[in-house]
């Protein structure tokens, strides 16, 4: 078990996790030929959730269909990512405007290629992403309260994560509708880096969290229960 791999355990454990974590890893080096099988994706957040349970293995054309998600991962510039048909149709509908896409987190590197694979088999990521319901993001946020709860797009999650920041997206329009990502969950990119001590936190902030919940259930015993309408 490598070192990374080896925080899959303890992530889901103290986070609750209802879905395996996935690792992503960005390649910056001359690519080889991208898989053969890989169907074309709408965008690269199409990715997370089947990277949970395979390795995939992707390149600048795979997530060519979504030109905001190509900017945010370096892929793309911002002329080209305007340029686009799919962000004038943003644009246009008054989601996104010009101003915003000029300060949305950007990958600083150009990869040549980017992978997505279960956290379990990762060697070496980059970022993490998770899948919260709102007790997970509660845990977070006591372990690391400097968390960074990111606007639309979802996807700039990442590069801000490669960055060194937590970044905890409560999804957009675009990608829950692409994706299918259920309306009681929401995505975080975590830096791989900080893994090692963001367990450490995290253990502390559970063990918190269960010393004030006993206190409240016991103290709410004192008092009487409401009728519910």
């Amino acid at each position: 078990m490598t070192s990374t791999s080896a925080w899959a355990a303890p992530l889901v454990e103290l986070l609750g996790l209802a879905h395996p974590p996935v690792a992503v890893t960005f390649g910056t080096q001359p690519a080889a030929s991208g898989d053969s099988g890989l169907a074309a994706q709408p965008a690269g957040c199409c990715f997370w959730e089947p990277a949970q349970r395979q390795v995939l293995d992707t390149r600048a054309a795979d997530h060519a269909h979504c030109s905001t998600g190509s900017y945010t991962h370096g892929l793309i510039d911002l002329a080209g990512a305007a340029s686009g048909a799919d962000t004038a149709a943003l644009v246009d509908s008054g989601w996104i405007t010009p101003a915003d896409l000029d300060v949305v987190a950007r990958l600083p590197i150009r990869p040549t290629s980017i992978r997505y694979e279960p956290l379990t088999v990762a060697t070496d990521p980059d970022v993490v992403l998770v899948r919260l319901s709102p007790v997970s993001l509660m845990t977070l946020q006591g372990a690391c309260p400097d968390l960074r709860l990111a606007s639309r797009p979802q996807c700039q999650i990442v590069p801000l994560a490669y960055a060194g920041q937590i970044a905890v997206s409560p999804g957009c329009a675009v990608s829950r509708a692409r994706t299918g990502l259920p309306t009681q969950e929401m995505t975080c990119a975590l830096p791989a880096a900080r893994l090692p001590a963001l367990i450490d936190r995290l253990r502390q902030a559970v063990a918190a969290d269960q010393a004030v919940a006993s206190y409240a259930t016991i103290d709410r015993q004192r008092f009487a229960t409401l009728e519910r309408p």
